[in-house]
């Protein structure tokens, strides 16, 4: 097993490996800016580099599509439309440009009969035979399949207000909406663990739950609409030897005793400026029970910080939440444009020469 690997798996396991295990993640815009000034030439370099443990797979190795509706085509006024519909546009943000969601097919629907006359996709329409032999490159990394979405994906067909309200006056609406995607994604993903032929370390599902200062949704929403469906994710990974990794940002404390119940191995990404979200407290209450994952703030530090402050930090978050083992570090969000390559560089290397105590 290589050293990559055996620290991820130290890590979910709550033992202390060599160093914090690292993670790399960053949006298109970081990466051509990465290309053009670092010293990579392709994606495997630049995980190299930045000496990443853990390749997140997703839009690198892909099973290839081959339904009659296009994988994702672009109309002449410039928006983009996916297999499932999700309809984007490319914008200008704070962050530089951001491909952001921009209308919603399923809005106006106000029925059942007119969800089930939608085109939804088949998993049918996939084919998983390549996935295995096109790992081997990145077999000394802890392989993740990220991709999973039952609650924010649905809202990028149905519009987030429209499918809070259904959570409250139309539960049935609600109910076939993330049936449909708990449902693809199971499938999906089965199909994708076995075909890896047990490469795959990690499956990552991610649906951010909470805002900076509460949940989004209430417990009993929580409990209602969520926690059985993601229950079958872990039941599916952990079928495979695969570890879950459950992504949502903002201060959800209170759901985390339940995503622990329920199997999951590894929370992110731990948005340490949400309410609630103090790594010390976090450690404390949870860290026998699940690994953490995040933690570099990249609401003002990174875009913000010195290169001094973010070392600061990481030697910070690898001494609590690091603490008897049971931390991957990563910033807690993508990194974006705004993040200047030298905070970047401040990061990995401080992670990479960060030794516990």
């Amino acid at each position: 097993m290589s050293e990559q690997k055996e620290r991820v798996l130290a890590a979910i396991h709550r033992d202390v490996p060599d160093r914090v295990p690292l993670d790399f993640s960053a949006n298109a815009g970081v990466q051509e800016m990465l290309y053009r000034k670092l010293p990579v030439s392709d994606y495997y370099e630049m995980l190299c580099y930045f000496h990443s443990d853990i390749f997140d797979m997703r839009g690198v190795i892909d099973p290839q599509y081959n339904g009659s509706k296009p994988f994702k085509t672009r109309h002449p006024d410039g928006i983009f439309e996916n297999y499932w519909g999700m309809k984007t546009r490319i914008m200008d943000t704070a962050t530089g440009p951001e491909e952001s969601y921009c209308e919603f097919p399923l809005a106006d629907f106000t029925d059942l009969e007119q969800f089930e006359t939608y085109s939804w996709p088949c998993v049918d329409d996939f084919d998983f035979s390549t996935i295995s032999s096109r790992l081997k490159r990145w077999k000394e990394f802890a392989i993740m399949a990220s991709g999973v979405s039952i609650f924010q994906h649905p809202t990028f067909l149905r519009g987030l207000d429209n499918l809070l309200v259904d959570f409250l006056i139309n539960p049935e609406i609600a109910d076939y909406i993330m049936d449909k995607f708990t449902d693809f994604y199971l499938a999906y993903y089965d199909r994708l663990l076995s075909a890896a032929d047990g490469q795959i370390t990690i499956l990552r599902i991610a649906d951010d739950l909470g805002m900076q200062d509460r949940l989004l949704i209430s417990p009993e929403i929580f409990s209602r609409f969520f926690i059985h469906r993601l229950e079958k994710f872990a039941d599916m990974a952990h079928s495979h030897g695969v570890y879950l990794m459950n992504h949502s940002c903002g201060s959800i404390v209170p759901f985390i005793p339940k995503l622990i119940d329920i199997g999951v191995d590894i929370l992110d990404p731990i948005q340490i400026t949400a309410k609630g979200m103090d790594p010390v407290i976090l450690k404390e209450q949870f860290g026998n029970d699940i690994c953490f994952h995040g933690g570099v703030d990249t609401q003002y530090l990174l875009p913000e910080g010195s290169p001094e402050e973010v070392r600061k930090q990481v030697g910070i978050l690898v001494d609590t939440l690091g603490c008897n083992g049971g931390y991957i570090l990563s910033p807690s969000h993508i990194l974006q444009t705004d993040v200047p390559l030298e905070n970047i560089e401040a990061l990995y290397q401080e992670g990479q020469n960060c030794r516990y105590h």
